[in-house]
């Protein structure tokens, strides 16, 4: 692979929504297998990523992977959806491609275009409660910085929902929650370090995470509490 900076990164978000019987207690937990230099080496990453976790096609009574079934159905967060399945028991499962600027500069000698050092992200969720329906459902997720340190990516999940400039402070939310110095969450979630929720039902979670291969879970993926 050349060593060319590249000016973009993608990165391959894998998720799971498992669903109860009570609506209030849905969990989705979020892992990135891996950050790629080229789109094309992300979309190949995106569409084995279920494969390299163990799962077989057929396992899927619903598997897609067509954009234009994506708008039909409505899919929430369908922006860089590159896979969306559900399981016999109604897990869903979802791979999408989120594409930020290359800030850190890097670069990758590996023939698969993949980062191989720790990185560590900063995520937010946006989680909209439907009072009809009776239950909450992720509408956006995405990257919101990369580091190669965690204290640094921690520093940065501070300010992902505030912003001074625009008037926006904690104050400003109807509950701001943060992690305490040497916590890893702040009790919505594993890894789900700082939770505002509005007057309107929209709920922000920021979560702190390492990019890792899908067998390992320290630091790996939020577990995010979204009913």
């Amino acid at each position: 692979m050349t060593s060319r900076v590249p000016e973009n990164l993608y990165h391959v978000l894998f998720t799971i929504t498992r669903s109860t019987k009570n609506p209030h207690n849905i969990i989705e937990t979020l892992r990135i297998p891996g950050t790629y230099t080229s789109l094309l080496a992300a979309k190949a990453a995106a569409h084995s990523c279920l494969y390299d976790a163990g799962y077989e096609r057929d396992f899927f009574p619903t598997y897609e992977t067509s954009h234009s079934i994506f708008e039909k159905e409505n899919l929430p967060d369908r922006i860089g959806l590159a896979i969306y399945a559900v399981a016999p028991d109604g897990t869903t499962f979802r791979v999408r491609i989120d594409t930020t600027l290359n800030k850190l500069q890097l670069t990758t000698d590996l023939d698969d275009g993949r980062i191989s050092i720790p990185l560590y992200y900063v995520i937010q969720a946006n989680v909209e409660y439907d009072a009809i329906e009776g239950q909450s459902t992720v509408r956006e997720v995405s990257v919101q910085g990369t580091f190669t340190d965690y204290l640094q990516a921690r520093e940065c999940a501070k300010g992902v929902l505030l912003s001074e400039q625009d008037g926006v402070l904690k104050g400003s939310y109807a509950a701001y929650v943060e992690a305490g110095e040497g916590e890893r969450d702040c009790g919505f979630g594993e890894n789900v370090v700082v939770h505002a929720s509005s007057d309107y039902g929209v709920n922000h979670l920021v979560s702190v995470i390492r990019n890792q291969e899908l067998g390992s879970v320290s630091l790996a993926e939020a577990a995010m509490r979204i009913g």
